[in-house]
């Protein structure tokens, strides 16, 4: 699903900003300034953070004009709308917004950063972006404060500064949209082989995990990149379960979880992983590993923030083959992630998975199953999708069921 107005206070005007309808929006609240106020229902959005993210400066202006606050946060995300601006890289909006009173320093939930570090790091809509350096340079002009993330691509004297001010920030880490990526996995993520070992030599962590489990070696290793895998060994990581996963030994990750009980919640991240990754023979060897078949990790489904299972993410990506494992193994076919909350029958339905959603109704799936943000079942969410075969497959699960 994605998002949705309907039946929503200044739904109309949700509408026209998505369409980049800019002079029917203007009319809008001009007419009527207190659409200022709407809030999307799914994710809790303002008209502002909508205009901003897209680019619409005489919308935008508008809002502003009629009273729109600049510092309301996005439910979903407790974004603001110059975390958007920043993201998508409007020096315009971002004017606009700082000329306003825009804080440039209040951080969101799913990456933990600042609208510099939206300008700098994050990478939600890349087919938005236009100027995202002019915006940053803005926001330091502004008085931004630079932290690890933001300072890291701009070179060894910037992380210098940061660390000497705050030797902890090494340790930081970013939101849970982001792994919770410490700057260590930050600049494996981003190639920075550099600054790999001027990071450890300030205290990095080298055997830290990212909530999918992953160590920055791993992470090399996943990437494909020899050369920082290389300078990694050189400064001493080690290999572990995590390295095996990414590079398909099971031998080796049976043999490991056997030698060393892991912590659970490190287990959970690895078959998420595995689920995700579509691994059914490394979810077999995580299970006799010791990890929970309905073990819950931290996601996104959609834009929601939900508690989800690994069988949640196989069915997400379609893979059929980690979906028949983990039900094989005990997983519950609803997901268990909360009562209201997508299950993997949505996500699949969602994604046009045919097979995958073939496999969750033969173990019993809850067909009239609605989440709470659109009150939608699984059909309704391969109808909204144009997903026509999977629709076709759950209406005829729906009439079994009248």
């Amino acid at each position: 699903m994605t998002v949705s107005h309907q039946e929503s206070p200044g739904s109309e005007l949700f509408t026209v900003i998505e369409r980049g309808d800019v002079e029917a929006a203007v009319a809008q609240i001009d007419a009527d300034p207190g659409l200022v106020q709407a809030r999307d229902p799914a994710l809790g959005s303002t008209p502002l953070i909508f205009a901003a993210h897209r680019g619409q400066t005489p919308v935008v202006a508008a809002l502003l004009r009629a009273g729109a606050d600049v510092h309301a946060r996005e439910r979903a995300s407790d974004s603001t709308a110059l975390h958007w601006a920043a993201e998508a890289g409007i020096p315009a909006v971002a004017e606009l917004l700082l000329a306003h009173g825009a804080g440039i320093e209040p951080r969101d939930e799913w990456f933990a950063l600042t609208p510099l570090g939206w300008s700098i790091v994050v990478r939600w809509a890349p087919q938005r972006h236009q100027d995202r350096a002019a915006v940053a340079a803005l926001l330091r002009a502004a008085g931004a404060r630079e932290d690890i993330f933001t300072a890291l691509p701009s070179g060894p004297e910037a992380v210098r500064a940061v660390v000497e001010a705050d030797p902890a920030a090494v340790h930081q880490r970013m939101g849970f949209v982001s792994a919770r990526m410490t700057p260590l996995h930050l600049a494996v993520a981003r190639g920075l082989r550099t600054a790999l070992s001027r990071l450890v030599g300030y205290g990095a962590d080298l055997h830290a995990h990212t909530d999918d489990g992953l160590t920055a070696l791993a992470l090399a290793l996943a990437r494909g990149d020899a050369a920082q895998v290389e300078v990694l060994h050189g400064l001493g990581a080690r290999e572990d379960v995590a390295t095996a996963l990414v590079t398909g030994d099971l031998e080796a990750m049976a043999t490991r979880l056997a030698a060393e009980p892991q912590p659970p919640e490190l287990l959970a991240c690895w078959l998420a992983l595995a689920a995700k990754n579509g691994r059914p023979e490394a979810i077999e060897v995580l299970l006799r590993g010791g990890a929970e078949v309905d073990a819950r990790t931290r996601r996104l489904l959609g834009e929601t923030p939900a508690e989800v299972s690994a069988l949640h993410m196989a069915a997400r990506e379609g893979h059929v083959a980690a979906v028949l494992a983990l039900l094989a193994a005990g997983a519950s076919v609803d997901g268990c992630a909360g009562p209201g909350l997508p299950t993997p029958l949505h996500v699949a339905a969602g994604n046009g998975h045919l097979e995958v959603v073939r496999a969750l109704l033969g173990h019993g799936a809850a067909v009239a199953a609605r989440e709470r943000i659109y009150g939608a079942t699984p059909l309704q969410w391969a109808e909204f999708n144009e997903q026509a075969e999977v629709a076709a497959l759950l209406q005829a699960g729906v009439q079994d069921m009248s």
